[in-house]
């Protein structure tokens, strides 16, 4: 190594020899400097040597340490580690550590480490490219490339790699390669979520309802099956299942993206998202470094009971849950594709119902220079509510033309319908525009109007400006002339002419325009947001559809604060304008993760209604996995109610529920979501839905927790699944050994994975238990040498003899023998018998069983030493 320092020699030991041993040894080390070959000498300087007589043994008993100098921080042997090249971390990887002149140990060079260092082959030079092509079985980089350098940090498990930048292809900051995307493990998914909600009101009325979605996912190598659905059943109408999707995808990483095939969506980031049958080839940005992840409205509503609301995109249920009274908002939305308004309803507890729409689009993209997105989709059209459904062929492109602009275009043909779309977008000082325009044709039918042509004429524009603390999260507009139509209206104002009806009641849209702007405020006086949406249409005969939204936010001291308003005018004059303040505040320090907070709402409409209310809410358990809230409010129009609900995040599931009264009315709702996942090794079930996970196993470690999930432990076959992992780049996935029994100790806590989208990656954390032991013993007379190995009857290491010739040592079996070894030859080994004592042992502490047993005489041949673990206790 270029530099060895103490720490780096002792960590190795840090396991194994006792604390005052290894206080001897960082004290009173002395430096040497020894004659190296010239591949050598780089590592020879400042070499730390240990010197044993300091640590006050017997000659006769001294132990060679040399095995710790030059660097060498652990015996050789195999360690997973965790991967640095030039500073970036690569990947977690078994790597064999060998030991070379003068006793260096050095990573052996293998074809996968060769792939990890991602060589830049047009750099590199002859001999040394032939070098690298047929690697020995354990080659050392550093006889192939003078220049390169390794440094082994054990206490870490960090292999630190350095090449010459010049040999080394160059990457972009946070890219993982796609030879690194790991598929994960075959594996049966199924994700679930279950809500229940029973309302009864004066008049005998009731609303009686069970909603429940899943998403099942079967892996069987890169091929990833999928299908989701839910089931809606109302008390009046009976139970429904409806199929979202059901479809199969692959990755094809030389063109970044994936292959689909069966039910799905066209994508929506030109044309408005169709649901087909078919194929579909389309790049994913998440395999890109620092992608963009897509865009989805937050949806703000203002529940009055205990409500359930429901969110529909072309007519189909997305997302449905139950909220308590009062403000509430939604922010986690995977609509399908990047096009289609939302559809909200709020179902209140009295039967009463509010119902709004929230405008969807895309925000204006782009691109780096010279990337690309598309996507190429051949199908049948599914789900539209029509009795003709035609195949449907549509293209997208887009590209990075330069630092400035990006271009994208495509073409959407049908039976009867064709589009074609042109766009440029830029970026510059002023925010980022996009410009497009689109041509339609659509054969009506001589019932509908015959052949209708037209354009439709986009602008967006979005910006962050950092001097005034503004951002214009969406702003767009919209032109459409009489003549256009997008596909999905086409084929409804042809189906509605042929059955009869009148083609004019499906509207055409003219104008839309859009805007959601946030503004910070000088110095401590807060924020504000504006968002708006109009629209009208060519044959409604009727004005505009407007909805506004504006809202005041900030603190004093603890107390958080907001002022809203919000106001929709139909297009038939209709005009409703609310307005709501909200206080919210911790009854004590906010340190306290369990101080409960108290929340005000007062609510007044333009009709003369007002509502007051109160609520306390906040969370319990050392990982707050419990939440709760309590509340009571009063209405003008609806009376006085209450309301009571809880959660609780359990290890297999997430359970909620709540109770409302008011006047003339209660209701009840009961909800449950989680997900499991079959492999070989049996069930493992989250209360966590994800698409992607990590299997963790740790044998021996049932109660493990999952860091950063409150309520995942490993259950008792070993097992915890670890959600929400970002494809396609580096997830920590770290395990906390407590809870778990104290005669477990783990190899390592933490490692590096990168998944692909849908992936189920199994991640073992190597555990060893057993009983530990301090034995003392002695062989012909003399105490054992220090820093002895300690090997059980399988040849494991399972410790070391201390300073003092003890033998200290971790066994799994109630009774066996230890073989202790310092040699090569047969008279450098003993054996030693043990039993241990009975004993109830409840896993929460360690009981160190102290006896004393003489070493034997080893008869035969004795073994070599074996593969080198490390192990951090815990």
């Amino acid at each position: 190594m270029e530099r060895s320092t103490i720490h780096h020699q002792c960590a190795g030991l840090k396991s194994r020899l006792s604390p005052l041993a290894l206080m001897v040894m960082m004290v009173f080390p002395v430096i040497a400097a020894e004659e190296t070959d010239d591949k050598s000498r780089e590592y020879a300087r400042n070499v730390v040597e240990f010197e044993s007589d300091l640590l006050r043994l017997d000659d006769s008993s001294k132990v060679d340490l040399s095995r710790f100098s030059y660097g060498s921080s652990a015996s050789p042997g195999t360690y997973r580690v965790n991967v640095f090249v030039n500073g970036e971390e690569v990947a977690q990887q078994e790597v064999e550590f060998k030991a070379g002149d003068n006793r260096l140990v050095y990573p052996c060079l293998t074809p996968r480490l060769i792939q990890l260092i991602n060589f830049n082959e047009d750099k590199l030079p002859s001999e040394v490219r032939q070098a690298l092509s047929t690697p020995a079985t354990c080659s050392n980089l550093v006889s192939i490339i003078p220049e390169a350098k390794f440094e082994f940090d054990s206490s870490d498990q960090q292999l630190n790699i350095e090449v010459p930048q010049i040999y080394v292809q160059r990457t972009a900051r946070g890219a993982v390669r796609p030879d690194l995307w790991d598929s994960g493990i075959p594996a049966l998914m199924l994700g679930y979520y279950v809500n229940g909600y029973d309302s009864q009101y004066s008049g005998g009325g009731d609303s009686r309802s069970l909603y429940a979605s899943l998403n099942a996912g079967l892996n069987i190598g890169a091929w990833y099956f999928r299908h989701n659905g839910s089931y809606n059943w109302q008390k009046d109408n009976g139970g429904e299942y409806n199929t979202t999707n059901t479809y199969v995808q692959r990755d094809i990483a030389p063109i970044l993206g994936r292959i689909i095939l069966g039910e799905y969506n066209t994508s929506g980031q030109m044309f408005n998202s169709v649901p087909f049958v078919g194929a579909q080839v389309s790049s994913d940005e998440r395999m890109l470094p620092e992608s963009q992840r897509g865009y989805a409205p937050d949806i703000r509503g203002i529940a009055k009971t205990n409500a359930k609301v429901t969110i529909k995109q072309l007519g189909n249920i997305i997302y449905e849950t139950t909220v308590p009274p009062g403000a509430f908002l939604i922010n986690d939305l995977y609509p399908a594709g990047y096009g289609g308004d939302l559809e909200v309803i709020i179902q209140e507890a009295d039967g009463t119902t509010q119902q709004y729409t929230i405008a969807y689009a895309s925000v204006a993209n782009l691109l780096r220079p010279d990337t690309q997105r598309y996507s190429v989709t051949a199908g049948k059209i599914r789900n539209t509510g029509i009795s003709d459904e035609p195949m449907i062929y549509e293209a997208t492109y887009m590209r990075g033309l330069s630092n400035i602009f990006t271009g994208y275009g495509g073409v959407q043909v049908s039976e009867n319908y064709q589009a074609y779309q042109l766009g440029l977008g830029t970026g510059s000082r002023l925010g980022a525009i996009a410009i497009d325009a689109t041509q339609s044709t659509s054969k009506l039918g001589n019932k509908a109007g015959g052949t209708k042509s037209g354009q439709s004429y986009r602008i967006t524009y979005s910006k962050l400006i950092d001097e005034t603390n503004s951002n214009i999260t969406l702003a767009a507009y919209r032109y459409s002339t009489a003549g256009y139509m997008d596909l999905l209206t086409a084929l409804q104002t042809r189906d509605a002419a042929q059955h009869g009806y009148d083609p004019n009641n499906i509207w055409r849209s003219k104008n839309r325009f859009t805007v959601s702007i946030n503004q910070g405020l000088p110095e401590s006086w807060g924020s504000i947001y504006l968002s708006a949406t109009l629209e009208n249409y060519w044959n409604s005969g009727q004005g505009y559809n407007k909805q506004y939204q504006m809202g005041y936010s900030n603190n004093w001291k603890r107390m958080n604060y907001s002022v809203n308003v919000s106001r929709s005018q139909a297009s038939n004059g209709h005009e409703q304008t609310n307005w709501y303040l909200n206080l919210s505040f911790p009854l004590w320090d906010a340190w306290d993760s369990h101080a409960p907070y108290m929340s005000l709402r007062y609510n007044q409409d333009n009709n003369g209604g007002k509502g007051e209310q109160a609520m306390l809410s906040g969370t319990l358990g050392e990982q707050n996995q419990y939440n709760y809230n309590l509340s009571g409010s009063h209405d003008s129009h609806s009376g006085t109610s209450a309301n009571i609900g809880a959660g609780w995040t359990s290890s297999i599931a997430t359970v909620n529920g709540g109770y409302s009264t008011g006047k003339n009315y209660h209701s009840t709702s009961l909800g449950l979501s989680g997900a499991l996942v079959a492999h070989s090794g049996g069930v493992t079930f989250t209360p966590y839905n994800s698409d992607t996970y990590a299997l963790v196993e740790a044998k021996d470690a049932k109660g493990a927790k999952i860091s950063g999930y409150a309520g995942t432990s490993v259950d008792s076959f070993g097992y915890a699944l670890f959600p929400s992992l970002s494809p396609y780049q580096m997830n920590s996935v770290s395990i906390n050994p407590e809870g778990s029994s104290m005669d477990v100790e783990f190899e390592n806590t933490a490692q590096k994975i990168a998944p692909r989208s849908g992936a189920v990656v199994k991640v073992k954390f190597n555990t060893n238990k057993g009983s530990p032991v301090l034995i003392s013993s002695s062989f012909a007379g003399e105490n054992l040498p220090f820093g002895a190995d300690v090997l059980d009857e399988s040849n494991a290491s399972v410790g070391i003899v201390n300073q003092a010739g003890s033998i200290y040592a971790r066994v799994r079996e109630d009774k066996g023998s230890l073989l202790v070894k310092w040699g090569s030859d047969k008279g450098s080994s003993c054996k030693v018998n043990y039993m241990l004592a009975p004993g109830k042992n409840d896993g929460r502490t360690s009981h160190i069983q102290q006896f004393t047993s003489p070493c034997l005489p080893v008869q035969g041949p004795v073994s070599s030493s074996p593969r080198a673990e490390m192990a951090s206790t815990h």
